[in-house]
């Protein structure tokens, strides 16, 4: 092997080891992001679990209103 065939052997290995290193460090900037992602989209589940909750109570609390409005009614018809 020539120098020539040398240093471009040796250009071609640094070429490709700053891209393998950008990669790698895309790479773990993205797997940091989806940790984050995974963490909000818990937080957003437990929020969601806290609504629907709400929501249940809500609906109950209404449905017992609505039964004495209509025993009242009842009652008062009679």
């Amino acid at each position: 092997m020539s120098l020539e065939n040398l240093e471009r052997l040796e250009q071609r290995i640094t070429s490709l080891t700053e891209k393998f290193a950008a990669l790698k460090e895309s790479h773990e900037k993205a797997l940091g992001d989806l940790s984050v992602r995974d963490q909000r989209i818990d937080e957003l589940n437990d929020k969601l679990k806290e609504f629907q909750k709400s929501k249940a109570q809500i609906h109950s609390k209404i449905e017992n209103i609505l039964k004495r409005l209509e025993v009242m009614k009842t009652q008062s018809e009679s």
